[in-house]
């Protein structure tokens, strides 16, 4: 472990000597996305921009799912039931696509460069780092366009309130590079051990979109944890959840965009998110650091 840990601590200056390969590599990716695409580079935004508007349409108005109480509601300031759900789900929604999306193209990247890998001088751990670095820019530019609207909202449409008397509503903003640092480190952890297993077992790959298929039903992307428990007799079907990292992580994210009064930054999931993501990225890193002398055989 203190070998996994020097490593992982040395990981910075290695990606700082590298920063223009990074660059380019991450350039790559994004113009091979959207090569050949009519609307090209546009794609980017639209893809967040139609995820707010259909899921907010269909969990307000097709499905009429309720996020609050109706005391909630009724509160003087209250926003509307669709601007709700439009918040509460792109929050959630956003960082499941970010993580589910870099551990997919994480876990085969080392097998596809083999020819890089068999570079001796090539720094084989910024494979799975550029491509976590490309979902992660997709992740900021939904967050670049849920953050204004998010904004607009709280200060505009609160029944009729005054903005200034609204502005409340927008300090939990300050702390959102909190869960999107700690997100990184835990996806580029677990993309780098899932992409040195898979060299050695190549069935990883077709697992990892089943497992995270489950893992989507386990993470409260779609639901609240409080109206999952008061809906089943199986008291530790909620505890279990809570077991889960990324509950902490949607903990986080929804803690920034509160719509409900009285809602605090949960530093207790920041603190034990933080453990979970400092880990999984010391033992990620330090078990593809030490197995990747053997990636060129393998691969």
């Amino acid at each position: 472990m203190p070998s996994f840990l020097s490593s992982a601590l040395r990981f910075p200056s290695v990606a700082a000597r590298h920063a223009d390969l990074l660059r380019a590599f991450v350039r790559r990716d994004l113009a091979a996305r959207y090569e050949g695409s009519l609307l090209g580079k546009l794609w980017p935004l639209l893809h967040p921009a139609l995820l707010l508007a259909v899921y907010g349409l269909v969990f307000s108005k097709l499905l009429g799912v309720k996020l609050r109480s109706d005391e909630a509601a009724a509160l003087p300031g209250a926003i509307g039931d669709g601007w709700v759900a439009t918040i509460f789900m792109a929050s959630g929604i956003l960082p499941w696509i970010c993580t589910v999306d870099a551990l997919n193209r994480c876990t085969p990247v080392v097998v596809e460069n083999n020819n890089l890998i068999k570079k001796v001088a090539f720094p084989s751990e910024l494979l799975p780092t550029y491509t976590t670095l490309v979902s992660f820019f997709q992740l900021l530019i939904g967050l670049a366009l849920l953050v204004p609207l998010y904004a607009c909202v709280m200060l505009f449409a609160s029944g009729g309130t005054p903005a200034a008397d609204n502005v409340h509503w927008l300090r939990n903003l300050v702390w959102l590079p909190l869960p999107i640092v700690l997100q990184w480190l835990f996806v580029t952890g677990l993309g780098m051990l899932l992409a040195a297993v898979n060299v050695f077992m190549r069935d990883v790959g077709q697992v990892i979109p089943l497992a995270t298929l489950v893992w989507m039903f386990f993470t409260p992307v779609f639901y609240k944890l409080e109206g999952l428990a008061k809906k089943t007799e199986e008291e530790w079907v909620a505890s279990a959840i809570q077991w889960n990292p990324l509950y902490h992580l949607m903990a986080l994210y929804r803690g920034c965009f509160p719509y409900e009064p009285g809602v605090e930054f949960p530093w207790r999931s920041a603190a034990i998110f933080a453990a979970i993501a400092l880990a999984t990225f010391v033992v990620g890193h330090g078990c593809f650091h030490r197995w990747k002398g053997h990636f060129a055989d393998e691969v």
